[in-house]
């Protein structure tokens, strides 16, 4: 980990472009779907929306590559994490997930990080809102 983490930190992960072939190739192997609003324009159209939608598990999954790449195996052995999404990602957003470090406690032997965590698109909204735990190694 390349910086130094006390309550205050803020951590920046890697933005991400949505563009329409990623959003269809992740609901085809994430999870072995039939065509849906996720992956599927007409689909997307047929229930009223104006255009296919990223699932929430896509930002989970920049949510996920931010807290592994700072926390290591002190995020798979003992990571948690709770999202939920608050507003819509379309095709050429580009989704940046983000963290706030809100507390650093002694917790069975080692110290475990609570975030604050979320996802911004390229205006600064804010499309899913959360929190993580992690054990610093």
């Amino acid at each position: 980990m390349g910086k130094e983490l006390k309550v205050g930190t803020e951590l920046d992960g890697d933005s991400h472009t949505i563009t329409e072939e990623k959003l269809v190739a992740f609901e085809r192997v994430v999870w072995h779907r039939v065509a849906n609003v996720h992956s599927d324009p007409a689909v997307a159209k047929k229930v009223g929306m104006s255009r296919t939608i990223a699932s929430g598990q896509n930002q989970l999954a920049f949510l996920h590559q931010l807290m592994e790449s700072t926390f290591g195996d002190g995020w798979i052995y003992g990571g948690k994490i709770a999202a939920r999404w608050v507003s819509p990602v379309y095709v050429d957003d580009v989704i940046t997930p983000r963290a706030l470090v809100k507390e650093i406690a002694e917790q069975d032997g080692r110290m475990r990080v609570h975030m604050d965590i979320w996802c911004t698109n390229q205006s600064g909204t804010k499309t899913a809102l959360g929190s993580a735990q992690a054990y610093l190694q």
